[in-house]
């Protein structure tokens, strides 16, 4: 984990513990903004591995009302049979997607998207679209959810922040609490690449190449795009896949 995140990383491994000690009797939702870049998708990831919770993701900016053509969440949600009775990590990405679209019916596709999320959150079993055409029920009341994004790089640290994004009150009420990611500095990327999951994958398959030489390449690399990119942390793994790919 990066330096920055360690008093969120601590906050979220105490909520899946509260859930996974009281058999989740309690399940505690929540919201995780923060930077594009900061490493939300990646954090919630690892913490779930380490404590051998199953995690997946939807990208919510991707759904579409229940009834219309493309990824519905009934549809999205069909890799919760797999588990059907383990506790389960269900993260939202670029959540805020939902409120930024434009046209006469973006009022309509957030407050639909909202009320399909509300049901979900509410019972205890949802109705899965599977791949044969038909609806099946799994259960969702040990499942938990974590809505996030950006919100254009907007501080997002409070409830009401969330709400004056458009988020309604009684989806607020259900996911009563917030976190934020910090953005993650160069100087922490760097002290994170030698430990790369993706770059032990290519040195595996590339022996010739010697690690520590190419852990000082990429590094430079690394300082000098830093200063310009938008995308965060996500530059690590675009600088070593260029890396990998120069002779080609």
């Amino acid at each position: 984990m990066f330096p920055e995140q360690h008093k969120v990383t601590a906050q979220i491994g105490h909520l899946f513990t509260v859930a996974q000690r009281s058999e989740c009797q309690i399940r505690p939702h929540f919201f995780l903004t923060g930077p594009t870049g900061s490493g939300k998708s990646y954090l919630v990831n690892q913490v779930a591995e380490e404590m051998q919770i199953p995690f997946f993701e939807i990208n919510a900016a991707q759904l579409t009302a229940e009834g219309l053509s493309g990824n519905s969440l009934s549809k999205a949600m069909r890799p919760l049979r797999q588990h059907w009775n383990q506790p389960n990590i269900i993260f939202v990405d670029e959540f805020d997607k939902l409120f930024q679209r434009n046209g006469e019916n973006a009022e309509s596709f957030r407050s639909d998207v909202q009320d399909e999320f509300l049901r979900v959150l509410e019972s205890r079993y949802a109705s899965i679209f599977t791949e044969y055409g038909k609806y099946e029920p799994v259960r969702v009341d040990n499942t938990i959810f974590v809505f996030a994004g950006a919100f254009s790089d907007q501080k997002i640290h409070t409830l009401d922040d969330l709400k004056d994004a458009g988020i309604r009150n009684e989806f607020v009420g259900r996911v009563p609490l917030v976190f934020w990611t910090e953005k993650v500095h160069l100087d922490s990327m760097l002290a994170a690449l030698p430990h790369l999951r993706l770059l032990d994958s290519y040195l595996k398959i590339t022996p010739n190449v010697v690690r520590a030489k190419a852990i000082r390449e990429i590094s430079v690399i690394l300082r000098g795009e830093a200063q310009t990119s938008t995308i965060g942390v996500r530059l690590m793994n675009s600088v070593v896949h260029r890396y990998f790919m120069k002779d080609l």
